[in-house]
């Protein structure tokens, strides 16, 4: 059996980004320093999520290679909580069956999934 332990995200925007997953996705991260910068550290339901400056990651990538689904309560509260804390929407909800979704970008412009069951 395998299962995604953590990931890391290489972030331009350090505080921005922080302020953004602690405000949006109620996560609390811890800074510590390593490698010679502050990398932010927290738990993400479960899975470990780390913030590392893209500069310490050595990424020069512009956009996210990889794209989260985010399973969320409630769409449109989170879609303003999105908007409130530096990300935006990218482009506009969808229902499919019995799921709501719609995309967005985080501050760093990191695009994510949102996912709604519907009931």
């Amino acid at each position: 059996m395998t299962r995604v332990k953590g990931f890391t995200l290489a972030v331009t925007h350090m505080e921005q980004m922080v302020d953004f997953y602690t405000r949006v996705f109620s996560i609390s991260f811890e800074a510590k320093e390593l490698y010679g910068g502050t990398l932010y550290f927290g738990d993400w339901e479960g899975i470990e999520i780390c913030l590392c400056p893209a500069s310490i990651a050595q990424n020069t990538a512009k956009q996210n290679r990889h794209q989260l689904d985010v399973l969320v309560e409630n769409i449109v509260k989170t879609k303003r909580l999105v908007q409130r804390y530096g990300g935006t929407s990218m482009g506009a909800v969808e229902e499919v069956e019995n799921t709501i979704s719609m995309g967005i970008y985080d501050p760093d412009n990191n695009s994510l999934v949102l996912k709604q069951v519907k009931k």
